[in-house]
């Protein structure tokens, strides 16, 4: 009988969990928080609140900003993000990025 192995992780530090600042008519965030929500989740590998990855989202007729925890800024993160939204909104400008804070 094989045995399956379970790798154990550091935990690390526990994320600084912040309300985000959501901008935008509110049920087309809401649909992009959750795409979001799944994208960039889906690439740290582990489920989050959004206060723990997001600092800001605001969307209008034609901008689009996203302000990411620094935690996971990451490039890669950064990357998924913007291909995320560029996916759900054509004819967007889409600024992706780290917040300072």
């Amino acid at each position: 009988m094989a045995h399956r192995m379970i790798p154990i992780h550091p935990a690390g530090a526990a994320p600084t969990v912040l309300p985000p600042t959501l901008v935008g008519e509110p049920g087309r965030v809401r649909g992009l928080l959750t795409a979001l929500e799944r994208a960039v989740c889906g690439e740290v590998g582990r489920a989050l609140p959004a206060g723990a990855w997001l600092r800001e989202l605001r969307v209008d007729d034609d901008e689009a900003v996203v302000a990411l925890a620094p935690a996971v800024g990451r490039p890669e993160v950064v990357q998924v993000a913007f291909e995320t939204l560029r996916r759900l909104l054509r004819d967007t400008d889409i600024y992706v990025g780290a917040a300072r804070h």
